[in-house]
């Protein structure tokens, strides 16, 4: 029985691990969206704010099992369904609700196209210029958007115009990750249930075990 519940505790704390890192790449995502578009800031701290909790709640189990306290193992286990449920809410609703998201997006490209200062300069330093360095694309429909195209317009390798428009480019780069987003989100749920399984059977496993300890004392 000691054999198997340490070899239960080093599963969990590998999961736990592996959990843990999930959260620290989206808190990296959220920080790296913040330095670069000024205008999805709310998207950005909704993103560290998951990476967070989930880097605590990873921590939180990792501790249960290190310790091999059975009530915080199931503490965890009740924690991790709470978020598995939101999780599975959140994909849905943007599954479903995709169209509405990806027309807000388009808003807010207006937003930034209007924002940029005129006349626009070669040295353009807008958020459209680091949508056109990003995607390598042009302008809001093409270059034509421009009397004289920005740097920002021209392939950093090739220095050849881009003669794509960012307006399409970007709805599409944002349907894409939404995908990527809602794939990433199942394959952390499907993690966090091996997790959940784990601290469960942990805690019943160290239960189980001070029970026979009790006995086999008497």
């Amino acid at each position: 029985m000691a054999c198997s519940t340490n070899v239960l505790k080093g599963f969990a704390l590998l999961w736990d691990i592996i959990y843990a890192l999930f959260g620290l790449v989206s808190i990296g995502l959220g920080v790296h969206i913040i330095y670069k578009f000024e205008h999805f800031d709310t998207a950005a701290f909704v993103i560290i704010g998951v990476g967070v909790v989930v880097v605590l709640t990873a921590l939180f189990g990792a501790l249960g099992a290190a310790r091999e306290s059975s009530s915080t193992s199931k503490v965890f286990v009740v924690i991790v369904v709470i978020l598995i449920i939101l999780e599975v809410l959140v994909v849905g609703f943007l599954w479903l609700f995709q169209a509405s998201l990806l027309i807000n997006v388009d808003k807010t490209f207006d937003q930034l196209w209007n924002d940029q200062p005129v006349p626009i300069k070669p040295g353009n330093q807008s958020q459209i210029a680091s949508l056109e360095r990003w995607l390598d694309c042009c302008g809001n429909v093409g270059p034509k958007d421009y009397l004289l195209p920005p740097n920002s317009c021209y392939n950093g390798e090739s220095d050849k115009l881009n003669l794509e428009g960012c307006r399409q480019k970007f709805l599409v780069f944002i349907a894409d990750r939404c995908t990527t987003f809602n794939i990433v989100s199942l394959v952390l749920v499907a993690v966090e249930i091996i997790c959940a399984l784990l601290a469960y059977v942990l805690a019943n496993s160290i239960v189980n075990r001070w029970r026979r300890s009790k006995y086999y004392q008497k």
